[in-house]
């Protein structure tokens, strides 16, 4: 049964199953914990198998002006070889119904695909478009990546710990792989010791002295589930750009039964040309 706002998950966190859970789970002395061990910790809030979500981002460009999309969202973790697969369907504004993106996680750098209406057929979502805005918000293809769980390879430690919103909170400082598409130098993290959900991160280009753009949860707005803890809404901010984007989820199931066609470049382009807009108020 679907729960009704209930948050997303960038960084966010997930069930403890299995045996690898377990050994993390007896390792949550926070100060001992390694920044892999946190790193773990994050991503135990994601489900062990599938999600689906229903979600708005509100978009505020710089003269205050807001602009609406919403979207359902299908992700699954493969039992295999535990990687993960999301797939995004935009419903509204009218001029994107129809729109999706498919992101595969792969090792150095994910396949990414995208569906316009407009074009009529499904592209990949080459390196030199990873780090563009996707469909007009603060997010880039690659900030949605990790949203997901899909971290890439970082190279992180852990820095001194802060209080965050008067919550003990972990720092880590990551930097993406060299072989990785990302356009960012480092990125810098903090973490709420009790629900391992992310509560700011700040990212950092090279050439730029402070963070490019921010994203930030309310503490006071998480809610625990079955599989852990959600934020009920993420903001990302361009600091430069003085825009944001503001992502709420609506509705929330975990474990639901989806088909893994779904989540080919070729399934992506046919639903996208017959599925129906939904709207929600």
């Amino acid at each position: 049964m679907l729960a009704r706002a209930l948050g997303l998950l960038l960084l966010v966190p997930v069930s403890v199953q299995g045996a690898w859970a377990a050994e993390v789970e007896t390792k949550r002395d926070p100060a001992a914990m390694s920044a892999k061990e946190i790193s773990q910790c994050v991503q135990q809030n994601f489900p062990d198998d599938t999600m689906k979500q229903a979600v708005k981002m509100v978009m505020t460009d710089r003269m205050g002006v807001e602009r609406l999309l919403e979207a359902e969202m299908h992700w699954q973790k493969d039992q295999q070889t535990r990687l993960s697969k999301v797939r995004m369907d935009f419903d509204n504004p009218p001029e994107l119904r129809g729109a999706a993106v498919l992101v595969l996680e792969k090792e150095p750098n994910n396949d990414m695909f995208m569906y316009l209406p407009e074009l009529g057929k499904t592209r990949r979502i080459t390196s030199s478009m990873v780090n563009g805005n996707m469909m007009g918000t603060d997010f880039t293809y690659d900030d949605f990546a990790r949203l997901q769980g899909m971290l890439g390879n970082l190279e992180a430690e852990r820095l001194p710990d802060e209080e965050y919103a008067g919550r003990p909170a972990f720092v880590t400082s990551s930097k993406p792989s060299a072989d990785s598409d990302s356009e960012y130098e480092r990125i810098r993290a903090v973490i709420d010791q009790q629900t391992c959900v992310s509560l700011q991160v700040e990212f950092f280009e090279k050439g730029h002295e402070g963070p490019v753009k921010r994203m930030k949860v309310d503490p006071t707005q998480l809610m625990e589930v079955a599989t852990g803890w959600f934020p009920k809404a993420i903001q990302m901010e361009d600091l430069r750009g003085g825009t944001s984007t503001d992502l709420v989820i609506e509705e929330i199931e975990i474990g639901t039964k989806i088909h893994r066609k779904m989540f080919s470049a070729a399934e992506l382009e046919k639903q996208g040309r017959f599925k129906p807009a939904v709207t929600r108020y």
